[in-house]
């Protein structure tokens, strides 16, 4: 994967360590509207946490597992996280996960993330589909993925575990144009 992907409004770039006090002050901005629907995010989230979450990243990347993202405005302000999960090289599939800094929301800034991550994705890693799967109540990154071209397939029953409990999640996908 290509340590950086942009477009004329932001840039994804490989996670260093060095970005580890900018995504946790995006999430202690953010956290009463993303701690919903991200288990690991508690209130004693702290600048360790943040390190040792990059640090999982660094190594996934290095060991071909999953590429996340920090997204950022090309004037350097960091918006949120995207990354590719799940990657399945013998079936060509992979999950796109995503969120944002409140004060980056609603601009289009996530939407646009996840059209050039899906972009380069599918040609990079040879994919043929792309699945983001949502709580079917995060409405806004319900949006996201329908926004950026994703089909809604289905309700997936019991799919995600969110602080302990199993929920229902929407199945959205975008498919390889071959």
């Amino acid at each position: 994967m290509h340590k950086q992907l942009a477009n004329e409004n932001l840039v994804l770039q490989r996670y260093v360590l060095e970005d580890a006090e900018d995504l946790l002050s995006a999430i202690k901005q953010s956290y009463n509207e993303i701690s919903p629907w991200m288990s690991w995010l508690t209130p004693s989230y702290d600048l360790n946490a943040a390190q040792e979450f990059i640090s999982i990243q660094i190594n996934n990347w290095d060991d071909d597992i999953e590429y996340t993202y920090a997204i950022r405005n090309h004037q350097g302000d960091f918006l949120g996280t995207i990354g590719i999960h799940l990657y399945d090289k013998l079936n060509g599939v992979a999950s796109i996960g995503y969120w944002m800094s409140t004060q980056h929301c609603c601009k289009g800034y996530c939407t646009q993330a996840v059209k050039v991550l899906a972009k380069n994705t599918l040609k990079q890693l040879n994919l043929i589909r792309i699945e983001i799967i949502v709580a079917t109540q995060n409405k806004a990154s319900q949006r996201v993925a329908i926004k950026s071209g994703a089909k809604f397939e289905a309700i997936l029953k019991n799919r995600i575990k969110l602080h302990g409990e199993a929920i229902d999640a929407n199945m959205n996908a975008i498919y390889c144009k071959n």
